[in-house]
Formats: structure tokens, C-alpha cells, sequence
């Protein structure tokens, strides 16, 4: 049996770990518990971190992310519209695709951001002005509005934009309401005009509150300016999904803009039409007003302007210069801004000092013999009337009249009592730029004499004459002059003058609403006011001013003639005036007219003038065209 061959038994030698000391295992086990520990601590943090940025952090930087996701548009909210008061649309908005840059859209870099506004640039055909200003905006740092490149865009130009799409990111065009003066000139001073707003305006609270951003249209002037606050609607937005070169994908939302409120002014087109047709070309304004509760009924300015002019972007260079020429003005409300020497329309104020003070009464009589002596000049008076009365010398207008009384009374009394009925006083009227015209005394005289190169600073009779007649350094506006045949209309109460009656929101719930309030109460008794009334009725019977005469409506009123030197227009000119009143017995408009003389045309007189205009809108007011009386008219034109 063969023998087995023995073999040799297994070495520890054979096994690496049998072989390791012991402190080298121990060793081996203490770097392992090390980096688990490590792995424990790093995997700790990353879980940590991803805790911090998805839990404790997520909805910031969702928020965020959808942020870079999407792109709101703001919307402009249309203006209100504004009415006449028997609620004929005056004011309206239509809508026009406008071309926008919006900055905040545009590529980062530089090169590429220049590179797409010369493109959109060279694609509308913008004048190299208009292309560096549009490149100084676009380019300039911080938060930019979206910038109105051009207006009133054609399908075709849009067509060619949305072609071009890939190429313009940040550029868009949009439906933008735009504001429309459907009648253009008329009613244009006190309606007033929008413009872009300056950035004097952008840094009012009010406005901020308002959401007006830079490129917004503003209330400038009238009263689109005085109710802005009405007027202007609420904002609204539309959400765009962008890619991330900001080009719009599709429509997340849309918040739809809300309209401002709907205004009814206090003016009667028939009767602004007949103004506007008085005035017809002719320096000078006219007013009406209410003397029960202070409505303007109606406001007419010339020359004029065509509000529609401000309402797009830009006003032509030659379009401003003409509104600024300093010769015409006309931006100039002289309804409420121009302060000229009344004339003799003053003479209710005299009439009311003297009988009031009692240096004067129904039965007091002043001789007039063409003139009188005082300091040793010649004060003249338009005729030789002989021994006058109250009435009769407001009839005829008798200068020397006047005289007497305004000396009598004395400038003390006579300053109160043209405090008493506005004159130099704020005329509290809701459109701005009224003046509160000035009655002058001899405090005032001792201060501005020199101002005015006159050093001499004496009060003199002479002065106070001047100031009894409307002459001199008395100066009222057409507004405080209807206030003095409106004061005698409503029994003695001059009445804040307004021109918005009321504002609805479009709910059609009022959000505003005038109250009539007293300004001045004067302190004239029934008694006075009546002789006053009295004499003004005669002026329009069988005094100066028999062409404001109206068959079977009485009228009540005084013209006057004023002179100044005019330096705008370096000529002296003469100033007509007339103010009046009707019903007499139920008085129910107040007006005044201001006429300019004009170079070549001659002199004119208040009551040859302008009396015809302030019949013609009382006649419209008070006997209104209704079909009754229209067809006999139609059938008389066709014999």
C-alpha cells in the first residue's frame, strides 16, 4: 500500500492579520471610528445645508425662481371721463398701440443691449435725437419704467416688430388709453390738459400714492389737474412666463386696470358756446357764474389752444413755442389770472362802501361838471351831468360821483369793504392759477411805489379816486368782478366758485360732491342792496349798457372801460368790461365780460362790446332752444 505523502500543516504565517500585532489592529479600529465619524459630520452639514435651502429657505427662493420665471407688464389705467352738466360727454378716452422699451427686459450686457435698440431703432425709423435719448434712458442704471418709443402704431410696423420678436427682447407693443378732447378747443381753460410728468412731480407723496411711475400722463392744468386725484384710475398688470433672455413665452395672469371716476363739471354747453361764439377770435374772456351757490356755468378764454395738442408724445418744438409766446398766451386762463383795472364794474364796490359807511344814501346828490380839481390836476369825467344821484350816476357812470364818494368815505373803510366783497383776497376756486388781484392802500403804495420806479411814496386824493372808479393800482380778475353783480344778485353772500359738481367711481357711487359754502357775507342791509340793484337795473334800462337788453327778462348791470399800458404788447391798451345779472327779480346767472383792444380795431366800450356777448349767454341760459322754439326758426330759413 503506497504511503501517503504528509502535508505540512498550515503557518500563521499564511494570514496577514494573524501575523499584525495587536497595537497595529487597535490602531486600524480608531482610524475606521474617525472617518465615520467625519462621513457622519459631512453628511450632517449636507443635510443641513439641504434642510436650510429647501425647508427653511424653499419659499424665498421659489419665490425667487418663479420670479426669474415670469415678467410682469404694468397696464395704464384709463382716465375718467369728464361731462358737461347735463352729462354730455366733454372729456373721452380712446386706445393706440404704443412701442415700449422695457429696460428692466433687456439683455445685461452692454453690446448686446445696445445692439437691440439700434435695431428697433432702424425698424421704426427714429430721428438720431430721438434714438441718443432713447440709448441715455434705456442704458441709465437703477429701476427704469418702461419707455414709450412711438405712438399710434399701424398694423404694419406691428407686424414687422412681432417678426422681429427673437431679435428685440424687452421690446413689446402694447394698448395704451389715450386721452381725446372730442369738441377740441372748446371749454379748453377749464377743462385743462394732461402731460407727462415732470420729475419735480414724480418725488410727491401724493402722486407716489397715486402709482404714477416716469412716462405716466398728468393732470397739468384745469381741471384735470384740480380732481387728478378722481381722474386717475388704478393700475393693472399682466404676468408673462420668460425664457432667459426675458423673451415672453405665454400669459400667467392678468389683473385688469380699473378707469378713474367719471366727473360732471358745473359747465352748460349752450351757454359756453355762446361765450366761446361771443369772444369769436377777440382778446379777452368771459364767465358765468351762479349767485345762489357759486357754479360756474360756463368759461371761455382767447386765444385758446387745442388740448388734444398734450395728450400724445411729444409736443412739437413749434407747437410750444406758440403756446408760449408771451404776446398771445394762450395758456393763460384770463378768466381767473388776469388781473386788469376793473374800471368802472368797481363802482358796486364804491356804491356799497358809501352807503354802508353812511357817507352817502339814496337821496345824496354830487354836481358833475365834466370834471373836478384835485391837488391842483384835472380829474375829468366822461360827460357833464349835472346834480346826480345813487341811481342815476350808476346809470350814466358818472366819474366825478364816484369821487366824491370814495374820498368821503376814506382809503380805511374803503379797504375793508374791498376785502369784503374778494378783492385781493384768494378767490377760493377750485382750478389753479387764479389770481386774487390787488386793492391798494397807502401801506401798499409806501412799499411798492419804489419796486415800481416811483419814488414817490405819498398817498394822495388823486389816488384814492383812481381806486373809486377802477383805475389805478386796482386790479380784479373777470371771476371776483362776476362776484360783484353776483354778490347784489344773492342778496349780499358771495358764494366759493367751483367747477365740478360731482364724481362717481365706476360703481357709479359718488365719491365726491361740491357744497355750495359763503365766502364773504357782506354787512349791507335789504335796504342798500336794493338802491344798488336798483341802479344796476337802470344801467341796462336807460343807462350805458342799453344792448344788454333781453325781451321779457329783466337784467341788471354795469360796464366799464378801462386803460393800461400794455408792455407785452408795447401799446397802451384799452379794457372793456360788463358784468351783470338776470332774472332781476329771481336772479339765476352772474356774468362777466373782459374785452382786449386790439391793435389797428380801435377803442372799445364795455357796454357796446361787451354787454351783446353776456346777452347772447344769458339768452342761452335763460331761454334755452327746445324743438318748440327751433321748428318756427328751421321754417322762417327755408321761405
Amino acid at each position: 500500500m503506497p504511503k501517503r505523502e504528509r502535508r505540512p500543516a498550515p503557518t500563521r504565517a499564511r494570514y496577514a492579520w494573524a501575523e499584525t500585532p495587536a497595537r497595529e489592529t487597535e490602531i486600524s479600529v480608531f482610524r475606521i471610528s474617525a472617518f465615520a465619524l467625519v462621513l457622519f459630520a459631512l453628511l450632517s452639514l449636507l443635510v443641513g445645508r439641504l434642510w436650510y435651502l429647501q425647508v427653511l429657505r424653499g419659499p424665498s427662493f421659489r419665490e425667487q425662481a418663479n420670479s426669474n420665471r415670469q415678467h410682469p407688464v404694468r397696464s395704464v389705467a384709463p382716465r375718467g371721463v369728464i361731462t358737461d352738466f347735463d352729462g354730455k360727454p366733454l372729456v373721452l378716452n380712446s386706445a393706440q398701440f404704443t412701442v415700449f422699451v422695457d429696460p428692466q427686459a433687456l439683455p445685461k450686457a452692454l453690446a448686446e443691449r445696445e445692439g437691440v435698440l439700434d435695431r428697433l431703432s432702424d425698424l421704426v425709423a427714429l430721428p438720431a435725437a430721438d434714438r441718443e435719448e432713447l440709448k441715455k434712458r434705456a442704458m441709465a442704471r437703477g429701476s427704469v419704467p418702461p419707455i414709450a418709443v412711438l405712438e399710434n402704431v399701424n398694423m404694419h410696423l406691428l407686424t414687422r416688430i412681432d417678426e422681429n420678436r427673437l431679435y428685440l427682447p424687452g421690446v413689446y407693443a402694447d394698448v395704451e388709453p389715450v386721452r381725446r378732447y372730442p369738441k377740441g378747443r372748446f371749454a379748453a381753460h377749464i377743462l385743462g390738459h394732461i402731460g407727462p410728468i415732470a420729475e419735480g412731480e414724480l418725488k410727491s407723496d401724493k402722486n407716489r400714492a397715486l402709482g404714477y411711475v416716469g412716462g405716466d400722463f398728468i393732470g397739468k392744468d384745469g381741471i384735470e389737474k384740480q380732481y387728478d386725484q378722481y381722474l386717475n384710475g388704478t393700475e393693472g398688470s399682466t404676468r408673462y412666463e420668460v425664457d432667459a433672455r426675458m423673451r415672453r413665452k405665454r400669459v400667467l395672469g392678468v389683473q385688469k386696470p380699473v378707469v378713474g371716476a367719471t366727473l360732471r363739471s358745473t359747465l352748460v354747453s349752450r351757454v359756453q358756446e355762446a361765450a366761446e361764439r361771443g369772444l369769436n377770435g377777440r382778446t379777452g374772456a368771459a364767465i358765468a357764474i351762479d349767485p345762489r351757490n357759486g357754479r360756474i356755468i360756463a368759461l371761455a378764454s382767447y386765444p385758446t389752444y387745442d388740448p388734444n395738442d398734450f395728450a400724445r408724445r411729444p409736443l412739437s418744438r413749434k407747437k410750444w413755442d406758440v403756446m408760449n409766446d408771451p404776446k398771445t398766451a394762450p395758456l393763460v386762463n384770463r378768466a381767473i389770472a388776469a388781473a386788469e383795472p376793473p374800471g368802472s364794474t368797481f363802482k358796486i364796490v364804491t356804491s356799497a362802501a358809501g352807503l354802508a359807511t353812511g357817507k352817502i344814501n339814496s337821496y345824496t346828490h354830487y354836481f358833475c361838471n365834466g370834471g373836478m380839481n384835485l391837488g391842483g390836476w384835472r380829474k375829468g369825467c366822461h360827460g357833464s351831468h349835472g346834480s346826480v344821484a345813487l341811481e342815476r350816476a350808476l346809470a350814466i357812470s358818472c366819474d366825478v360821483y364816484y369821487y366824491q364818494t370814495g374820498m368821503s368815505v376814506g382809503m380805511t373803510d374803503f379797504a375793508k369793504w374791498g376785502a369784503y366783497f374778494g378783492v385781493g383776497e384768494e378767490p377760493g376756486i377750485d382750478l389753479p392759477h387764479a389770481q386774487k388781484g390787488r386793492f391798494p392802500t397807502p401801506a401798499w403804495k409806501a412799499v411798492m411805489a419804489p419796486k415800481f420806479g416811483n419814488p414817490d411814496t405819498t398817498w394822495y386824493a388823486g389816488d384814492t379816486a383812481n381806486v373809486s372808479i377802477g383805475q389805478g393800482d386796482v386790479l380784479m380778475t373777470p371771476l371776483q368782478v362776476a362776484q360783484l353783480s353776483a354778490a347784489i344778485a344773492s342778496g349780499g353772500k358771495v358764494y366759493k366758485p367751483y367747477s365740478v359738481e360731482e364724481a362717481r367711481d365706476i360703481n357709479g357711487k359718488v365719491v365726491y360732491r361740491a357744497e355750495p359754502k359763503v365766502l364773504h357775507d357782506l354787512p349791507l342791509s335789504e335796504e342798500h342792496i336794493r338802491r344798488i340793484a336798483q341802479g344796476l337795473r337802470a344801467v341796462v334800462v336807460s343807462g350805458t349798457s342799453r344792448t344788454a337788453a333781453i325781451p321779457g327778462i329783466a337784467v341788471a348791470g354795469k360796464s366799464g372801460t378801462a386803460e393800461k399800458k400794455d408792455r407785452k404788447r408795447g401799446q397802451n391798451t384799452t379794457l372793456a368790461w360788463f358784468t351783470c345779472y338776470a332774472p332781476y327779480e329771481d336772479p339765476r346767472i352772474a356774468i362777466c365780460i373782459l374785452l382786449y383792444s386790439e391793435k389797428g380795431r380801435g377803442n372799445l366800450h364795455g357796454g357796446s362790446d361787451a354787454a351783446p356777448i353776456a346777452r347772447e349767454m344769458m339768452a342761452a341760459y335763460l331761454k334755452p332752444i327746445t324743438p318748440a322754439t327751433q321748428e318756427p326758426a328751421k321754417r322762417m330759413a327755408r321761405r
